[in-house]
């Protein structure tokens, strides 16, 4: 990009040289008939002989000479002149900020003209100085037009560019989530060449001044290299590698030891093990703590999610079908988070969360009341964390699964309404009415949780299906 925008910026003053070169060659013309140019012609005649032609012509050529000399070498740099193309940090779009240096060069060549005019004797400096600044300041006058135009064009693509830009990041991406600390913003943090760059795109200065200042380092649209740079959280500042993937957030709610770590290991592993229902090229888990979770899993240990956990689960989906990846996020908690047991409870995910999984387990002793005042607790942090009133109703879709389906049950192997029906049947009335009043969209699923045979991939598939979601695809119907 530098060697294009220098190839441009010379480019310009040489074809605008063509016509300011003619414009002289006219100009000297009208010149050797007025005192005191008329005695060179006198003299001419006198002694050299040569044709008009050649007398406007040498000086048009000198004062080319000149130029070339003065704007493209290390000498403009005696007369504070600007060879080379505008600073990127101050103009970043290509080509712009032309016209200001030309302006310069313009104003600097008034300048040496007018102190050798005063420094010198007038008859030996006007023959001298002359031609060359004529030349030089016709073809800056000349190249203004050229450059007026240039920077039309390149404001224009860069309002564009950047629309295209933030139109691929949005559907493409939408948001960044942060693996690590959970908290989500616009866009990550960018390391280029060393430079932690915030957001690169759209930004103040332009889609395209990280690309002017490295020719290592992409930095617009989804589909170049970007994804692949090194990211930071702007929150936490930790090192992330989430490639841009479209975020899909699902928080986990439910009394202790109800399946909600179970049913997200089932749920991932189920993902890793079918390659996403065969549409993925690729799945793997994020954090390499989750593959030995999961391992113990398939062992038959299914370890309580401890109170420190703060990390989601983060399956990273590669595919073909899509530009970036799609990263599924599933946040799961300790159950003593709903007893009011933990004070530093704060879950940033129900900001930004796209579903809600509450889970129960029919097998425990009490079930309707473990899972009555587990969602008690659940729904008043939630409404207090995002600051909601009691009699609003909560617009993000709520799943109740119940777990443990394997085993025979009043609910086992139920969903939809039947199974909404036998729960208020059997005893979970309150918690199924106070569901319904909270949520403006609520599914009841069951499904075995402890083992990988497919009913918690199907559940998954209801989820997204039921929030208009394309992660569908990676599940089993």
């Amino acid at each position: 990009m530098r060697r294009l925008n220098k190839a441009v910026w010379r480019l310009t003053f040489l074809i605008a040289a063509i016509p300011a070169c003619a414009v002289s060659y006219w100009l000297f013309g009208i010149l050797l008939t007025v005192f005191p140019f008329e005695y060179i012609v006198d003299l001419n005649d006198e002694f050299l002989g040569l044709d008009m032609f050649w007398l406007q012509f040498i000086p048009v050529v000198f004062g080319f000479l000149g130029f070339i000399v003065n704007s493209l070498t290390s000498m403009s740099e005696v007369f504070d002149l600007v060879p080379e193309p505008s600073d990127p940090k101050d103009f970043p779009v290509p080509f712009i900020g032309i016209s200001k240096g030309v302006f310069e060069m313009f104003r600097t060549m008034l300048i040496i003209t007018g102190w050798m005019g005063i420094f010198c004797i007038l008859l030996i400096t006007i023959p001298l100085c002359l031609p060359g600044f004529v030349v030089s300041a016709l073809s800056v006058l000349f190249a203004f037009p050229v450059l007026a135009a240039i920077d039309a064009v390149y404001f224009a693509a860069m309002h564009i560019a950047k629309a295209v830009d933030r139109r691929q990041y949005d559907r493409n991406t939408v948001c960044f989530v942060c693996p690590e600390c959970g908290k989500t913003s616009p866009r990550p943090v960018y390391d280029i060449d060393g430079l932690w760059v915030s957001g690169l795109r759209p930004s103040a200065k332009g889609v395209l001044s990280v690309e002017m200042e490295s020719s290592t380092s992409p930095c617009f649209g989804s589909k170049g290299g970007r994804k692949d740079l090194q990211q930071s959280c702007p929150e936490c500042e930790s090192l992330v590698a989430t490639k841009e993937g479209r975020p899909f957030v699902v928080s986990m709610a439910g009394a202790k030891s109800s399946g909600k770590t179970s049913f997200v290991l089932s749920v991932t592993g189920e993902l890793i093990s079918s390659s996403g229902n065969g549409n993925a090229s690729a799945v793997r888990n994020y954090h390499f703590e989750h593959d030995s979770d999961l391992l113990d899993y398939r062992s038959g240990l299914c370890r309580p999610t401890p109170e420190s956990n703060w990390k989601p689960h983060l399956a990273m989906i590669e595919s073909a079908r899509f530009v970036t990846c799609r990263n599924l996020y599933m946040f799961d908690v300790s159950g003593k988070f709903f007893t009011g047991a933990v004070e530093t409870d704060i879950q940033p995910q129900y900001a930004f969360n796209d579903a809600i999984v509450f889970t129960l387990d029919p097998t425990c002793a009490d079930p309707a009341g473990v899972a009555n005042s587990a969602y008690i607790g659940f729904i008043e942090k939630y409404r207090q964390f995002n600051r909601l009133d009691a009699s609003e109703r909560i617009s993000v879709p709520l799943f109740v699964v119940v777990t443990r389906a394997d085993k025979k049950g009043p609910l086992s192997g139920l969903e939809g309404k039947e199974l909404k029906d036998r729960m208020a049947e059997g005893g979970y009335f309150n918690l199924v009415n106070t569901i319904e009043r909270d949520f403006s969209s609520v599914s009841f699923f069951s499904c075995a949780t402890n083992r990988e045979d497919g009913s918690s991939s199907r559940v998954m598939r209801r989820i997204c299906d039921a929030t208009g979601s394309e992660f569908g695809q990676f599940f089993k119907g």
